[in-house]
């Protein structure tokens, strides 16, 4: 019986230390948080230069960031725990509660003012809960992006799954698969509205950053900070042109790059300046940012075009929408965001319990 024990406690301690290694391996990455949020301000110039000039960009570049990055962080979640009914509720209580409360504050600015964004969006109570659920998206349009990604949840799944019982080859395949349903009309706009799912594959490439990135970094080796000028230059270029099915994928494959880089690559050089703390806030802020900066841009826009003058236009409303939208943003990231993030935490820590009582 004592030798049982014993074997039994020296599994669980080695369990325990394997398990704290991986721990240690998918510790926490702020260069990343922080490279979100530039991605979210980002989003305000791209919009403030749409709205004061006729131009087809649009502001794809950072939305495909924004896939790529979902697609790793949430691989890496997935290989802490695999709990797909635990997996589904976080995402439920990370995406829904600032999503539905922007939607209330639009139907309510609305209501009281006649304040609305886009072609008159319809305010009724059946649309503005389908819009506050993310299936619809006229009464925020950026809000497409969401809807997107709450499609993409099964995908990110079943590419986790798919890479760590076959490996990356799998997922390239699906990639290629992807891709090339994304040059037809009714494949990328499947889900109405201005949603555009041609870039799904995105989040299939993030989770084969999870299994393969380190690989891709060490094969790039000395010439990490050439790569990733190299990639960070082609994604500013694709992020000015027409968002065709190749311009996509090259932003795509740009963004896998310094993503992969900046996971897995020498900490000591070339991205210190994603350690800056301002960086570092909008980061922790971004996912209400995005949500919320139509809001402030509209009102930015509407007091700071100065007519014969669209490049100081453009620029003050850039200005001006961060600043707007940077405070509601920490409301909403502090109040709403985080307590339903505790609250999954909880749920979490109560299923624990219950596993070591029984």
């Amino acid at each position: 019986m004592r030798t049982d024990a014993a074997r039994s406690e020296a599994v669980e301690i080695q369990t325990l230390d394997v398990g704290t290694s991986v721990i240690q391996k998918l510790e926490f990455l702020p260069r990343l948080e922080s490279l979100r949020g530039l991605a979210a301000v980002s989003v305000v110039g791209y919009h403030a230069f749409g709205r004061l000039t006729d131009t087809y960009v649009t502001g794809m570049a950072p939305v495909v960031l924004f896939f790529v990055l979902s697609g790793f962080v949430l691989s890496r979640s997935l290989a802490r725990n695999d709990d797909i009914a635990v997996f589904v509720r976080r995402r439920i209580l990370r995406l829904f509660p600032a999503a539905i409360a922007v939607v209330l504050l639009l139907a309510a600015l609305h209501e009281a003012f006649g304040f609305y964004l886009g072609l008159g969006p319809d305010f009724s109570p059946f649309n503005v809960m389908l819009n506050a659920l993310m299936i619809r998206h006229d009464i925020n349009g950026p809000m497409w992006s969401m809807t997107v990604e709450c499609f993409a949840t099964p995908v990110i799944v079943l590419a986790f799954q798919g890479g760590r019982r076959f490996g990356s080859r799998v997922l390239i395949a699906a990639i290629a698969v992807l891709f090339a349903l994304s040059f037809i009309g009714p494949y990328a706009h499947l889900l109405g509205g201005y949603t555009n799912i041609a870039p799904l594959y995105a989040f299939v490439l993030g989770a084969a950053l999870h299994f393969s990135g380190r690989r891709l970094e060490e094969r790039i080796g000395d010439r990490q900070m050439v790569v990733a000028v190299v990639a960070g230059g082609l994604f500013l270029y694709c992020g000015l042109q027409k968002q065709t099915a190749p311009i996509i994928l090259l932003e795509a494959c740009s963004s896998g790059l310094l993503v992969a880089l900046i996971a897995f690559g020498d900490r000591q050089r070339g991205f210190r300046w994603l350690d800056h703390p301002a960086l570092g806030f909008y980061g922790r802020i971004s996912y209400s940012f995005y949500l919320f900066h139509i809001i402030g841009l509209t009102v930015a826009v509407r007091i700071s075009t100065i007519d014969g003058w669209p490049l100081l236009s453009i620029l003050l409303s850039i200005v001006i929408g961060v600043i707007l939208t940077t405070p509601m943003a920490w409301i909403s990231q502090r109040f709403i965001e985080e307590p339903f993030i505790a609250i999954s935490r909880k749920w979490r820590d109560r299923r624990r319990e219950v596993f070591t009582t029984t």
